[in-house]
């Protein structure tokens, strides 16, 4: 897993910057929207959340899949999307994000449509990847794969919903109410299986393209399947579904738990054990996971009457607790090798980060300002001296250790 001999090092750099540089705009309008000094209109909103999804964390999937489904140099198809694919997923993943700044009109969901297309397209490739593995389907590949899934259906949805606003509600593309799906299929369905293949990635990086085990298998088909069924139970409207998709969640956590309970354990700062950031993302995944149960147990029959606070503080717990803490520990792996670069960084960056967060979230349950006040720019600062320590890190690193070795038998 060292990436400085991966094959496609460079790829994996531009998707991580690239999603570290977009990063910056949710930040900064988080940090000024939390602390109550400007009030965005919904366009502004709407950019700081799809910049959030699809640049920070979706860019970054396609990195760590890259990362993962590549073990060595390919040939044909494979070698052209793995190095076209990273492009076009930075340069379309800019440009949606852009729509969403600047219009509401049809244009969003026509570039929506080449996005989906481009998600489509790295699932496809994981998917010929995973048949082609050498070591069989690990842990973590089949959470991206369920991740993947997940997001081409959510950002169908998504499409979808694009042209009902842009008609002013004459498409009836959508069933009454079925908008809510795309939130809620991005969200759990495929935040949480990302969460946890990143996480299981670096807790064992030795194990990370070793054939799961059956209890690794079904920890990954659970989350699939819960996410699927509350995606189709908002879309149609029918509680039973939605309300099934606790157990699979309940059992999913429980059993990452008890997989990877000693590795938790031991965590810290040294370099051959894991980082806290991925403690501190597990802690998260099953806060999420209460918050999850309450509002689904208590709102199931209308998640309109769901208070916004709960819902916004539920959305910061996956993207922040879960996914920024995740996705750091993976910017540590990927510049390890300029980790003396601002080493003090780390730490602070991560107490920052996760004090801010908790402030934040009972400032939003409790429905208190000062908290949100406070620890709004703890956190946001934190998380921008993270971001700006990895872009220097990856900045730094461009020495290579020699020619990659030559491509292997087409596959």
């Amino acid at each position: 897993m060292d990436l400085t001999t991966h094959a496609y090092r460079s790829q994996i750099r531009l998707l991580l910057g690239t999603a570290l540089v977009m990063f910056v705009f949710t930040v900064v309008i988080g940090i000024l929207n939390g602390t109550d000094l400007v009030d965005f209109d919904r366009e502004v909103l709407l950019t700081h959340v799809h910049v959030g999804t699809l640049a920070w964390i979706t860019l970054s999937v396609f990195a760590a899949t890259l990362w993962l489904f590549a073990d060595g140099p390919l040939t044909g198809a494979a070698d052209g999307w793995a190095r076209t694919g990273s492009w076009l997923a930075a340069g379309t993943v800019v440009v949606y994000n852009l729509t969403f700044l600047t219009t509401d009109g049809y244009l969003r969901p026509v570039v929506g449509t080449v996005a989906a297309l481009t998600i489509l397209g790295w699932f496809a490739w994981a998917v010929v990847r995973a048949r082609a593995a050498a070591g069989g389907v690990s842990v973590p590949m089949w959470g991206l794969l369920a991740a993947l899934a997940t997001s081409v259906t959510g950002g169908v949805i998504g499409v979808l919903y694009g042209i009902l606003i842009a008609s002013r509600g004459d498409a009836k593309v959508l069933p009454d109410g079925g908008e809510d799906a795309h939130p809620a299929t991005m969200v759990v369905g495929f935040l949480v299986p990302v969460g946890m293949a990143v996480v299981e990635t670096w807790l064992r990086p030795d194990e990370a393209r070793t054939r799961a085990s059956r209890a690794g298998f079904w920890q990954m088909a659970l989350l699939f399947l819960g996410g699927f069924t509350l995606m189709l139970g908002v879309l149609l409207d029918a509680v039973p579904l939605i309300t099934l998709n606790l157990p699979f969640e309940i059992i999913a956590v429980g059993i990452f738990l008890k997989r990877n309970w000693a590795s938790l354990r031991s965590v810290g700062w040294s370099a051959e054990r894991p980082t806290p950031f991925l403690a501190a993302s597990s802690v998260a995944l099953v806060w999420n996971l209460g918050m999850l149960v309450y509002l689904i147990s208590k709102y199931a029959d209308d998640f309109d009457l769901a208070p916004t606070r709960l819902l916004l503080a539920l959305d910061h717990m996956m993207f922040v607790g879960v996914l920024t803490n995740a996705l750091f520990a993976q910017l540590l792996a990927a510049t390890a090798t300029r980790a003396h670069v601002a080493a003090w960084a780390d730490r602070v960056v991560f107490w920052a980060v996760n004090v801010g967060l908790v402030g934040f979230w009972f400032g939003l349950v409790l429905d208190e300002a000062w908290p949100k006040q406070v620890f709004t720019p703890i956190m946001g600062v934190g998380i921008l001296l993270g971001v700006g320590v990895f872009l220097a890190r990856l900045a730094g690193d461009r020495s290579t250790t020699g020619a990659p070795p030559a491509p292997a038998a087409a596959s």
